[in-house]
């Protein structure tokens, strides 16, 4: 570090000399999404079903269950109208909205997710009425990603975390995590959104056709990355779920609500809206330089400074040279080493 100090307050002085780097800026609008299914393990028409209806299972007499049972998977091809394939790190998504309509007229609008503890028999009190939809990101298992598991994957065997579709969450540390039986687990999870709407206030009953918006977490650095992966990829997948209750046997004849799919023959006859989504990507095209993070063709002062603003846990940074998750030293070593460009 004795070397890299100099050369850091000689450089600074050059700040006001930096190049700048335009990004394209893209604004995409989905009237529909690519797939949409219920992902719920007696789902005997996945990705042609009406409607999609998310509910809990917790407290069922059923063992083999997720508490998370009822889920929607929604998935929009992106790489149409955002190039794909520069690099995760090449994207930043300054924002991403999915819209959605209830086909329920009795279900009521919760705007905030409860605390795990508010399920437990005898636990907390949920501090107002109803139970929130939120939108989480979407994993695989059974060998299957998004591409290949679409509207004709199989689902995975019934039992606990089977489904070969699931949301999920990132733990502090970055991991993924299934969070369809958080309740079981103990813990809250980190939703990517919560479905909202100007429609009701929160405690009203929601007409029938209500549409509510779930605005991503787009400033979480692992929401951020899960979403640069997905437009590096072109296809964005999210899971929807609720805790609305479903009554027992069997699941059915509870109160929860059911979701707009594309295939709603409201939809086909212009009623009603399939889920949407709005987004707002910048793209900075790599150089090819090695640790040019800012891809202007150099590696200079700025590549510098931008190595220590985001030092620390930056998963899918350009910062992050040496694509571990962190903006370490080893990053910052990089840049000196390949300084002027190669």
């Amino acid at each position: 570090m004795k070397i890299f100090v100099p050369i850091l307050s000689t450089l600074l002085l050059a700040m006001q000399g930096l190049a700048v780097v335009s990004a394209q800026s893209f604004e995409a609008s989905y009237d529909e999404p690519d797939y949409d299914r219920w992902m719920y393990p007696f789902n005997g028409t996945p990705g042609s079903r009406a409607v999609s209806s998310t509910f809990t299972a917790y407290g069922s007499e059923y063992d083999f269950f997720d508490n998370r049972d009822g889920q929607m998977l929604l998935g929009f091809v992106t790489g149409d109208s955002v190039p794909m394939g520069f690099g995760p790190s090449s994207y930043q998504v300054t924002s991403a909205t999915v819209s959605i309509m209830i086909e329920s007229d009795f279900i009521i609008y919760d705007p905030s997710a409860d605390g795990w503890e508010t399920y437990l028999e005898g636990g907390s009190a949920d501090a107002d009425p109803g139970r929130a939809t939120v939108i989480s990101g979407a994993g695989f298992r059974g060998g299957y990603d998004g591409w290949s598991f679409n509207e004709t994957g199989l689902h995975g065997p019934i039992e606990v975390e089977g489904r070969n579709v699931y949301p999920v969450d990132f733990t502090p540390e970055g991991i993924a995590r299934d969070i369809s039986n958080n309740i079981t687990n103990g813990f809250d999870p980190a939703v990517f959104g919560t479905a909202q709407t100007d429609q009701v206030m929160p405690g009203e009953i929601m007409p029938m056709l209500t549409r509510l918006d779930l605005e991503l977490d787009v400033a979480d650095p692992d929401i951020q990355c899960y979403l640069r992966t997905a437009m590096d990829d072109g296809l964005l997948s999210l899971v929807m779920t609720s805790m609305h209750p479903a009554e027992e046997p069997g699941q059915g004849g509870g109160v929860y609500p059911d979701w707009i799919a594309k295939e709603n023959s409201l939809v086909a006859f212009g009623y009603a809206e399939a889920a949407g989504l709005q987004l707002e990507v910048e793209l900075v095209e790599p150089s090819g330089v090695d640790a040019d993070v800012d891809a202007d063709g150099l590696v200079d002062v700025s590549d510098l400074l931008r190595v220590i603003s985001d030092w620390g846990r930056c998963p899918c940074c350009p910062s992050d040279i040496e694509g571990n998750g962190q903006v370490d030293v080893t990053d910052l070593l990089a840049v000196i080493a390949n300084w002027g460009g190669v």
